[in-house]
């Protein structure tokens, strides 16, 4: 029996990376497509927010 060469003994993980990469990508295609749905059907239900909150000057701040 021939040695397994080194691509032999990788291309399992390969596909394995390769299928869990798409399965990955595909679940945040349908997930992200259905979160900007949502946002676009109501777009009053999200403030913008100009600055961040520890920047609002009616904070108290404590040093």
């Amino acid at each position: 029996m021939p040695a397994a060469s080194p691509s032999d003994i990788a291309r399992p993980f390969l596909w394995l990376a390769a299928i869990g990469f798409a399965v990955g990508f595909l679940g945040y295609l349908l997930l992200g497509g259905g979160a900007q749905a949502l946002t676009r059907a109501r777009p009053e239900a999200t403030p913008a927010v100009t600055e961040p909150l520890s920047m609002a000057r009616d904070i108290p701040r404590e040093v």
